[in-house]
């Protein structure tokens, strides 16, 4: 298992916005199945070339991403920043990745790839030969193709019931 940190931009004073969670096919397919659509798959991430990682050498890069290609992965944000608030407001969300063409809106993408000095076209056609999971991508990942919500609901605390502080999804 990986533990990633989230963060706005790649600068010093960045705000921390979230945090993901990276396990393998196997451990993914130990989950039971009401926990999988919690959980999404990296393969349309690297291989479409938006999942990058800045500064990174591209032999270096290429190595970790072929790994990251056949993992699932978990991600709350604690902080929608595209809000504008000051503060991480309201409750984490969690929130999936990009499974397929035409969830990315164009503008925000020619932003990054100026930003960055990245081409996803070029990187796409680099990683046409990554593999992804053995088993393929489970049908219940990635919200099992549903979206999802996080609700706060209040609950009866005692001895024996849940902590004093409860949220569920």
């Amino acid at each position: 298992m990986r533990q990633c940190l989230i963060y706005d931009t790649p600068e010093a004073d960045a705000k921390l916005i979230g945090l993901e969670y990276i396990i393998s096919e196997n451990l993914f397919l130990t989950l039971p199945d009401e926990e999988k659509p919690l959980w999404h798959s990296h393969l349309y991430e690297v291989k479409s070339g938006v999942l990058f990682m800045p500064r990174v050498p591209g032999p270096i890069e290429r190595q970790d991403l072929e790994k990251v290609c056949k993992t699932y992965g978990k991600t709350i944000h604690f902080w929608q920043i595209d809000k504008g608030d000051n503060l991480p407001l309201g409750l984490p969300q969690l929130m999936m990745t990009l499974t397929r063409d035409g969830q990315l809106d164009d503008e925000l993408a020619r932003d990054v790839e100026k930003r960055f000095g990245v081409s996803f076209e070029k990187e796409r056609a680099k990683r046409a030969d990554m593999a992804g999971p053995t088993h393929g991508i489970h049908p219940l990942a990635n919200g099992g193709g549903k979206g999802l919500i996080t609700k706060l609901r209040e609950l009866h605390c005692n001895r024996t019931g849940p902590s004093f502080a409860s949220s569920q999804l």
